[in-house]
């Protein structure tokens, strides 16, 4: 969990300094929007790849209980988070909706290529 840890810091590092000058120039309306998505986003990929390694060790079912479970639970609070937001007025939709895909992207691919090096050979008790 630790190198997942380093390693998604480190990414997020490499993707504020390409955005850096992007957001300053055309985006300084948005920051909050930027700053919200990415930490929504990078908040859901740690909880899902906690929910994984920790669960892998279990029986099948209790496996895939977890997964799917916590996976639903996540998109549930995102969406129900976005939709908070957007209605009470503390973000615009669209500027806030085109982030949270953005980093969201990044960082599903990001826990999935973790999943793949950290699991090989691995097999879930039945």
């Amino acid at each position: 969990m630790i190198k997942f840890s380093k390693f998604i810091l480190f990414q997020t590092a490499i993707i504020f300094l390409i955005l850096l000058f992007p957001v300053l120039s055309w985006g300084t309306d948005y920051i909050n929007e930027i700053l919200c998505a990415f930490l929504l986003s990078t908040v859901n990929v740690m909880v899902g790849y906690y929910l994984v390694i920790d669960s892998f060790d279990k029986k099948n079912s209790d496996f895939y209980k977890t997964v799917y479970g916590g996976m639903l639970a996540r998109m549930v609070f995102i969406f129900g988070f976005t939709i908070f937001m957007i209605n009470s007025s503390y973000l615009e939709s669209i500027p806030f909706v085109l982030s949270l895909m953005f980093f969201y992207v990044i960082h599903q691919w990001t826990e999935i290529s973790f999943w793949i090096k950290n699991l090989e050979g691995k097999t879930i008790e039945v």
